[in-house]
């Protein structure tokens, strides 16, 4: 079975992450959303975890449901923040003898090498990176490259609301 997981605070989920979700499902068998209570060296999400959870329902289509999933372990995890071979170590033992693969942003992909753990992380997993512009990035055998030219963030958007918020 492959198994895809996307990672990440979700803070707020938005037509990226849906459009991401939409493109790998033809790709796996089930597509995973693991909303995080906190990210490492980040500050803490400014919604709720329960509002973000609902709000990735809401991004999910109802058709979709019986292959898209919103995972908690890192929500209801005991470790504050939640390393992502922590995660790994979790999908491995539930989802025994599948596939892993872990979709990144090009964001991310960039900093993959100063995760915890970082070669054991390329090791277990598959890494699928969508690559927000044409730019080509340095080739990596252990990583599947998919062009995505979608120029939208969490991070605009939560500026973009408070920019909104201190004029109103």
């Amino acid at each position: 079975m492959n198994i895809f997981f996307f990672g990440g605070t979700f803070d707020p989920p938005h037509k990226a992450h849906k459009l991401i979700y939409k493109h790998c499902m033809s790709l796996c068998d089930k597509f995973i959303f693991i909303p995080t209570a906190q990210s490492p060296e980040k500050k803490n999400p400014s919604v709720s975890d329960e509002q973000r959870i609902n709000m990735l329902e809401l991004l999910i289509d109802s058709q979709d449901t019986n292959k898209v999933l919103i995972d908690r372990f890192e929500i209801d995890s005991d470790m504050k923040p939640n390393y992502t071979i922590n995660t790994i170590i979790y999908l491995k033992k539930k989802f025994i003898n599948s596939s892993i693969h872990m979709v990144v942003g090009r964001d991310q992909y960039e900093n993959l090498s100063n995760w915890k753990d970082y070669n054991k992380i390329i090791k277990e997993v598959k890494i699928v990176c969508f690559n927000r512009s044409f730019s080509k990035l340095k080739y990596q055998k252990y990583v599947n490259f998919i062009d995505f030219n979608y120029q939208i963030s969490s991070t605009e958007i939560r500026k973009e609301r408070d920019k909104w918020r201190n004029n109103n």
